[in-house]
Formats: C-alpha cells, sequence, structure tokens
C-alpha cells in the first residue's frame, strides 16, 4: 500500500488554517553581558522586592529582606504575592518564594528534583512584569561554556488573554551529543509553550555570583524571522499586573481533556470488490467501503488495543497521520544540519515546558517556534525532536529526515544528550510534571513508536542495550527498555511524573501492534539469517513462492483477505486478494507445475483449487480423504507440481496428482503424535517428510520408512516452525515464528 503525502493528509480537528501572519522579529531580554553580570532589567523584580540586589561578582546581598521588605506587601509590589490570576493558594510558593508576614524573614533552603518545594537561598534573576509583542514559545540560552548555578531553577509566568499563569517551571536542556558543538552553539531550557502570550516575568535562583554569560530569554512568535529586539532596561509594565487573589490549589492549571469532543480520524480504506484482486505495492483496498475504519475492517486487534485507540495492523503497521516539515512550514533558510542515520533502539519520551493553554489552530505555529529556538536560537541547525505531538494527538514531523529515514534507521536527532543515536525522540507539547496529559497524546505516541519498532523489526520483550548513566530517577548501569523517559538518561524531570508513570501502558499498547517476528535460516545453524516482522498477530501465516523467482515468502491471512509478500522483511503487501471464507482450511502449493504456488481451499474431504494469485472461482474441484484427515503438500514425485498426502497416525496415503481416487503409494513413518513437516532438505527436487519433536527434528530424505537420514536441534519447543527455500537455492530450510 502506498502511502499518502503527509502534505495532504487532513487535520483531525475542524480549525481554521494555522495563519500566523506577517514574519516578526524574536524579543530578546538580555539578563547577563558577556561577563556574567545582570543587565537592569534583570535586577528590576529585586529591587522592587526591597533587596539590595547584589551585583553579579560573588557577593550575595540581602536576598532574605526582612520587615516591610520582606513583607507580602513588598511581594505584591513585585508581583510576587500569590499565584497570579486567581490561580494561587493561600500560602503560594511562587519559585520557592512563599508569603510571609510584616516582621519575618524570607528563608530559604537548597532545591533537588526529590524536594521541588523547598524554600530558596537566594534569587539571582527577578524581571519585573514585561509587556511584549504576542509570542508562543520562551526559552532561556545562556555561553555554553557556563552553567547555570548550582541548584538553580528557572521559573517563567505569562499573560494570556488577560490572565496570568502560574509560576511555571522549564528546566535546562541538554541535548546535543558530544562532539555535535560547534562554535555559535548555546545552552538553554525546554521550549515554553504559551497560547498566544504578550506579557512576561522571569525568576532564575540560585547564586547571583555564578550566573552565565550571555543570558538571555528569547520571545518567539508565530511566523519567526531571524531579526531581534533587544531589551536590556526594564520597558512599561503590562496594562494587566499580577493579582493576588488565592485559590484552593497550587497546582498548574489543567487544561480540560477534549476526549470525546475530537479525536484523531480513523484512517480510511479505498472500496474493494470482494470477488476482484487487488494486486501491486500501490493497492490501498484493504477493507469494504470508503468510510470503514481501519479498526472495523481488520481482525484480531486485542481489546486493550482497541480501548487504547492505537492502530490495529494486517501485514504491517500503518504509518499514522503525521504533518510533515513542508506541512506545518518549515523554514528551509535556518536549516543548517546535515541528517544522519543509525539504527534504531529505542524511543524517549519527552515534553516541553508552558502553560499547555494553546488552541489547536497554534499548534503548527508553536512547532515553528521551537524549530526557530532550536535551529537559530539555540543554532542547532534544526529542531532537537523526530517527532511532535499537540493535545489533540496530532504529530508533527520534527528533525529532518524522520519520515524519510529508512526502515530500521531514523534519523540522529538532539533531544537526549547522549542518547541521540539509535533512539527516536518524540515529545509531547505541553508540561505534564503535575497533570495528566489527554489520551489522544497517548494514542498518537503508541502508533508513531509502533510504526517506527514495526519498520526496525524491534521485538519489545528484548532490551534495548542503552544503560542509564545514573540520574535522579535512574541507577546508573541500568539498562533500559525499548521505551524510555528523558529523565531516565539526564538530569531532568522530563517527561513529567504523569507521562513516566504511564510508559509501561505506553509499551504494553506499542506491543499490541507489533507484527509477528520471524527468523529465518538458510540452514540449520543456530543463528537466523534474516529477521523482520510481519503480519497482524492474529494473522494465519503461509508460505510460498508467490512470484516465481524461486524465494519463499510469507502471506498473512486475516478472515478471508491475503496479503502477500514478495520479500522477507518488513514492507507493505505486494498483492492483497480475497478468497474462500474466513473458516476454510487453506492449503499453498503449485498445482499446475508453473513455478508459482497458490492457494486451495479444503472443506472437508472437499479441495478448491485456485492456480493464480487473484479471487474468483477455482479452478479446480476434487475430492480426496477424509473430512478429519491431515493433510500435507508436497511435490512427492519430483515433477514440479504438488499434490496432497493423507495422513492418519503414522501411516501416509501420498496422491500424486490433485485428483480423486486411491493413493498412489503408503508409507509409514514417525509416531501418531509427532508433528510433520514437508520439505525439499538435499536440494534433489523431491520433497520428503520431517518429524518434529518438540525442537527437535527427524529429517528423512526419501519417503520411504526407516531411520531418519539426519536429526537437528532448532528454536523452542513453543516455536512455530516454518519450512521454505529462504534463499533461492533450490534447499528448504526453517523458519521461526515468535509472536
Amino acid at each position: 500500500m502506498t502511502e499518502a503525502s503527509a502534505d495532504d493528509l487532513p487535520l483531525p480537528l475542524d480549525t481554521a488554517p494555522d495563519d500566523p501572519g506577517p514574519a516578526a522579529p524574536v524579543t530578546v531580554i538580555s539578563l547577563t553581558d558577556l561577563a556574567g553580570r545582570r543587565t537592569a532589567v534583570a535586577e528590576e523584580g529585586l529591587e522592587q522586592l526591597g533587596t539590595d540586589a547584589p551585583a553579579a561578582t560573588g557577593a550575595t546581598g540581602a536576598t532574605g529582606a526582612t520587615g516591610a521588605a520582606g513583607s507580602a506587601a513588598a511581594l505584591a509590589a513585585a508581583g510576587l504575592h500569590g499565584g497570579g490570576a486567581g490561580r494561587g493558594l493561600a500560602t503560594v510558593r511562587l519559585g520557592g518564594l512563599a508569603d510571609a508576614a510584616p516582621g519575618s524573614t524570607l528563608t530559604a533552603a537548597t532545591t533537588t528534583a526529590q524536594n521541588p518545594d523547598a524554600d530558596l537561598d537566594k534569587i539571582a534573576v527577578l524581571t519585573p512584569p514585561i509587556a511584549t509583542e504576542e509570542f508562543l514559545v520562551a526559552g532561556l540560552t545562556w555561553d555554553a561554556q557556563d552553567r547555570l548555578p548550582t541548584g538553580a531553577r528557572v521559573f517563567l509566568r505569562v499573560l494570556e488573554d488577560g490572565e496570568w499563569s502560574q509560576w511555571l517551571e522549564t528546566e535546562a536542556e541538554d541535548a546535543l551529543d558530544s562532539g555535535e558543538a560547534r562554535a555559535g552553539v548555546k545552552a538553554g531550557t525546554d521550549p515554553f509553550v504559551t497560547g498566544g502570550a504578550d506579557a512576561v516575568q522571569l525568576q532564575v535562583t540560585g547564586d547571583a555570583g555564578a550566573l552565565p554569560a550571555g543570558l538571555e530569554l528569547s520571545l518567539i512568535p508565530a511566523n519567526p524571522e531571524p531579526a531581534e529586539e533587544v531589551i536590556t532596561e526594564a520597558p512599561e509594565p503590562p496594562a494587566e499586573l499580577p493579582t493576588e487573589e488565592p485559590t484552593a490549589t497550587t497546582e498548574p492549571a489543567a487544561f480540560r481533556s477534549l476526549l470525546g469532543d475530537v479525536s484523531q480520524p480513523a484512517a480510511t480504506v479505498a472500496p474493494v470488490s470482494l470477488g476482484t484482486a487487488v494486486t501491486g505495492a500501490s493497492s490501498a483496498a484493504l477493507g469494504p467501503s470508503s468510510s470503514t475504519s481501519t479498526a472495523a475492517w481488520t481482525s484480531g486487534v486485542t481489546a486493550a488495543a482497541q480501548m487504547a485507540g492505537v492502530m490495529p495492523a494486517a501485514a504491517t503497521v500503518p504509518r499514522p497521520t503525521i504533518t510533515s516539515r513542508a506541512g506545518w512550514g518549515a523554514d528551509p533558510k535556518i536549516m543548517s544540519w546535515r541528517p544522519g542515520y543509525a539504527t534504531l533502539k529505542a524511543a524517549v519520551v519527552h515534553h516541553t515546558a508552558g502553560t499547555n493553554d494553546y488552541t489547536p489552530a497554534q499548534s503548527a505555529s508553536i512547532v515553528r517556534g521551537i524549530y526557530f529556538f532550536h535551529a537559530e536560537t539555540r543554532d542547532w541547525g534544526d529542531i532537537g525532536y523526530n517527532f511532535l505531538v499537540d493535545k489533540w494527538g496530532r504529530v508533527f514531523e520534527g528533525r529532518t529526515g524522520s519520515l524519510a529515514a529508512p526502515a530500521g534507521k531514523m534519523t540522529i536527532g538532539a533531544h537526549a544528550g547522549g542518547y541521540n543515536t539509535g533512539t527516536l525522540g518524540i515529545s509531547a507539547m505541553g508540561d505534564y510534571t503535575k497533570v495528566s496529559p489527554p489520551r489522544e497524546i497517548f494514542n498518537s505516541m503508541a502508533n508513531v513508536i509502533a510504526w517506527q519498532f514495526a519498520r526496525a523489526g524491534i521485538d519489545l520483550d528484548t532490551p534495548s542495550g542503552i544503560t542509564s548513566p545514573g540520574t535522579a530517577y535512574t541507577p546508573k548501569g541500568r539498562g533500559l527498555a525499548r521505551i524510555f523517559g528523558h529523565r531516565d538518561v539526564g538530569a531532568t524531570t522530563c517527561p513529567g511524573n504523569a507521562i513516566q508513570s504511564w510508559l509501561p501502558s505506553l509499551t504494553r499498547a506499542v506491543d499490541s501492534q507489533a507484527l509477528q517476528l520471524f527468523y529465518l535460516n538458510n540452514d540449520f545453524g543456530p543463528t537466523a539469517d534474516t529477521q523482520f516482522r510481519y503480519g497482524d498477530k492474529s494473522a494465519q501465516i503461509y508460505v510460498g513462492d508467490w512470484d516465481g523467482d524461486g524465494v519463499d515468502t510469507l502471506a498473512a491471512r486475516v478472515g478471508r483477505t491475503f496479503y502477500i509478500s514478495n520479500s522477507n522483511t518488513y514492507n507493505e503487501p505486494d498483492t492483497v486478494i480475497a478468497y474462500g471464507r474466513p473458516g476454510d482450511d487453506i492449503l499453498v502449493g503449485d498445482w499446475d507445475g508453473n513455478g508459482t504456488d497458490t492457494f486451495a481451499v479444503r472443506r472437508g474431504a472437499i479441495y478448491h483449487v485456485r492456480n493464480s494469485i487473484t479471487s474468483g472461482p477455482a479452478d479446480q474441484v476434487v475430492a480426496y480423504g477424509r473430512a478429519g484427515d491431515e493433510v500435507l503438500v508436497a511435490d512427492w514425485d519430483g515433477d514440479k507440481r504438488d499434490t496432497f498426502g493423507v495422513r492418519r497416525g503414522s501411516i501416509y496415503f501420498v496422491k500424486n496428482s490433485v485428483a480423486t481416487g486411491v493413493a498412489d503409494y503408503t508409507v509409514a513413518y514417525g509416531r501418531p503424535a509427532d508433528t510433520v513437516l514437508t520439505g525439499d532438505w538435499d536440494g534433489d527436487g523431491r520433497d520428503t517428510l520431517a518429524v518434529r519433536r518438540g525442537a527437535r527434528y527427524y529429517i528423512k530424505n526419501t519417503v520411504a520408512t526407516g531411520p531418519a537420514d539426519f536429526e537437528v536441534v532448532y528454536g523452542r519447543a513453543e516455536d512455530l516452525i516454518l519450512v521454505g527455500d529462504w534463499n533461492g537455492d533450490g534447499t528448504d530450510s526453517l523458519g521461526v515464528r515468535r509472536p
């Protein structure tokens, strides 16, 4: 099946097109100079707070002001009392500052990821509320050779639609691998996403004497251009200042979940007549009508997967709806990173920072803002994440080449420093430190990861081979699963407690979409020559040379539909046909000797034989044996035509033609409880028997009674074993299927 162009895929929501308006410069608030000394705007809030605003020369000053200077009134004057716009609490922490009674002292203590509500030692930077042009993304940057003060934390609050947010934290984002740094690259924080803010206030805690050089806050509009407007002096305050009305919670304001109101649309498929073959790799016809969803026409999806809203598979995991870089308006002029690819091993889950208050129409502009922040402001040359997901579950391509990555590969991003190579970085657009993400984010992340993992043949039951360097959450040396959070490999709380807690469920949702896993051997050795995934877990699998090239490949059957592949790789089916009824027994053979295998339907003792890979009536109908017989298919006499053999216990009744009548000969082999396979084990052109007992195989090179010609141990007792000529050398060997 071909995939629709990402640029042509519809948006899941009925929203107005993204109209970012004319290009606008980025506003940059300069907080320290090249020597790390604070600018006037960085100290203005401290002066309003009543401290002596220590200079950035190592002096600490009176950050714990007492008396009237440290009172609630002083905090209110700086806009620091309460949570802002009715979102705080009667006693509220604002980036570590708490309300204080007159005459008391604002005390402080160190902060850690384990104790985020601890009092703060000092405030290094505090701007006043600053009116700005509207921006959608904000981020703090500084000289890459420097660091924020030890234990420092960064807080922003923004004015959206006349209402101030709480103080919200954004963390330092160390996302480049070693060796990727280049001249001009800046250190910085996560992108802070807004719903269109027109005022901002910034607070940085820590030692003012240890501030980095070139500390700047960039405010990025919907349609940014490289020009900058730099602010060093405090401008006029916004008309709407933070208010001090308390509320009953300190939790960040949660946006409402839109589950039930909007959803990602079901994938649609073109109509197909079940009596007509659908052939060719470009076929998109997998269901009975153009309005039928993927979930409606594909059987065998687990109940858990259906409840999660993840997309089921048939022969391959379909690519979910993804807006390409061209679709969201990536400016190619600011992209200076050259794509590189690596074998995909794992997925790293992220979130951004911000208010979570954006609208559907703003999502593409926010992605452009994150792109500008990463590519231009931080000089990475491109966006760091491979994919981004908005709160309605819409997926956006991030890093260049992520959609075009070859199967089993992923473009190397900049999302988890030291762990970008061989991982897929996918980020939720929003802050999920304390609020749960909408289900749509979960569903879309599962779909994207399942699609890429299926292309890579990744088995989620196996370790990723990646170990943690040691973080506040994960011990050093711990092996990581195939899906893990940024906090497992970095000094961050990303992807937030809510998302981190459902990573096991995300793994199960991805696994529910995983295709069947095959290991094919070209001899009887212990190591597979070929490994790949194909076919829904519920699909029945058949082996045949469907195109006559001498190589056996797979067909996956769901109901009465066959998804036929002409190569032993993860790929879209080359041919899709409907034949027979869902409950029919299916046999595969070259019935007419033309070098191509086709299907036969068995109903009791009647066989409906088709001589082409097409839908339609049988070319031949014959009766043979009894309804309860076990039937084997083989070229018993080497005439290049497959025929039937009936097994009753350990006796085989072999027929050398597809015809009604008595057996041409009878032979005894093995035991009644044995599992029996047929194949041309020695390449002489004749198929013979092999008896399987657990993981041991007793192989006979003639259709005759007597001991086995050789024995092999292969796979596990619970494996489904397939027989085929996987490399076209004329000799059959074994393959293992593991669900």
